[in-house]
């Protein structure tokens, strides 16, 4: 359990990524053989993470993607498609390897973490999709760790707070050990995605609460809210705002009347990549609402927070605008589970390989003059 003075100290820790690392990264990848910048976002990738990491000469052999998982008393309003139960099977589905963040992390490699920190029910319905359903080996098949902090899931925002401020702490403290143990273990770049039926909901009344936005342009239709149902979340949205009237300038006190366990998990987790110097990166909706929660604690945090994609969720630009990112991926999606956060990691691989293994101009010296390239050349082959 981590105390608000504990917090306090842990955000004191956090430093400025390393600006002359970076600085040397951009050198460098000015002097490979190519145009000047013609790698675009890579670029400006391989020189954020030298930033991170303190020296051009980093190492991305590790990678984890990490899950948080809650319920939310959101779900009461009756908007959603799904039953609730689906929360809990979908984290029996993935720790099987069959679901969307397990599949695409087992197709790169990438393990999984998958932590409950509030999912309601008994477990078991997954143990069919384990035993008939799986064909081979297949992708990354894990357990699930059950660190419940409350579980029957947090409050329903309309009626009152999700949690208390203590829960909140707690929650985020319960991301901070993660993100500790595993960068204690050895893995390079962390990933955290989530799951959880009413999350956007929550996601949007943080991102409103924080922003000032008004909830309709940040409230999307989640896992499959439309007509009637839309208008109905979008209202429990605003009954939640008016009704608990969170604090803009307490990031706790946001977290607490109206976010989830799954936010302040990744809240916490991003504040450790932070404090690790190890790049954070980022997923969907709810990721950006976590990530947004982070910065306003400590705004340093944004130098270690890479962007994946832009979800397709409503609000999604809204929210990267506060943030500062512009994700580089548009892939029409909006599932959560890590799943564009995974899709990033081979471009930050490719982006690494660009100041470890292309040459440069001064490799050719002999084909070259010793002035070249000329400053300020960013013409074609």
């Amino acid at each position: 359990m981590i105390r608000e003075q504990e917090l306090s100290a842990y955000l004191n820790g956090i430093e400025p990524t390393d600006k002359m690392a970076q600085a040397q990264a951009k050198n460098r990848l000015d002097q490979l053989v190519k145009p000047l910048g013609s790698l675009g976002v890579l670029e400006e990738l391989a020189a954020k993470l030298a930033g991170i990491f303190g020296s051009p000469d980093y190492e991305l052999s590790r990678k984890v993607n990490v899950i948080f998982c809650a319920d939310n008393g959101v779900f009461d309003e009756g908007y959603n498609k799904y039953p609730q139960s689906i929360s809990r099977l979908v984290a029996e589905i993935m720790a099987a390897g069959r679901g969307g963040g397990s599949a695409i992390a087992g197709a790169l490699g990438i393990p999984v973490k998958i932590v409950d920190l509030g999912l309601k029910g008994s477990y078991g319905a997954g143990e069919a999709i384990r035993r008939s359903s799986h064909r081979g080996p297949g992708p990354c098949r894990t357990e699930i760790l059950h660190q419940k902090l409350c579980p029957e899931g947090t409050g329903n925002i309309t009626q009152g707070p999700a949690m208390d401020r203590k829960q909140a702490l707690e929650a985020i403290g319960a991301g901070i050990g993660e993100a500790e143990e595993l960068i204690g273990q050895g893995f390079s770049v962390l990933a955290a995605g989530e799951i959880g039926l009413g999350n956007t909901s929550t996601a949007a009344a943080v991102l409103a609460a924080l922003t000032g936005h008004d909830s309709l342009f940040l409230t999307g239709m989640g896992s499959g809210s439309v007509g009637e149902a839309y208008q109905r979340k979008v209202e429990a949205v605003s009954r939640a705002l008016e009704r608990n009237r969170p604090d803009p300038d307490d990031v706790l006190d946001v977290l607490a009347k109206v976010g989830g366990l799954d936010i302040c998990a990744m809240t916490g987790f991003y504040l450790a990549c932070a404090r690790r110097r190890r790049p954070a990166v980022l997923d969907g909706y709810i990721s950006f609402a976590a990530a947004l929660c982070a910065q306003r604690l400590n705004p340093l945090v944004s130098g270690y927070l890479i962007s994946s994609h832009l979800s397709e969720e409503k609000g999604a630009l809204l929210a990267a605008e506060a943030l500062e990112v512009k994700p580089p991926l548009h892939m029409a999606m909006r599932l959560g589970e890590g799943t564009g956060a995974c899709l990033l990691f081979p471009i930050m691989d490719c982006a690494a390989a660009l100041l470890k293994e292309m040459a440069s101009f001064q490799d050719l010296g002999c084909w070259f003059p010793n002035d070249w390239p000329p400053a300020g050349q960013d013409d074609s082959h």
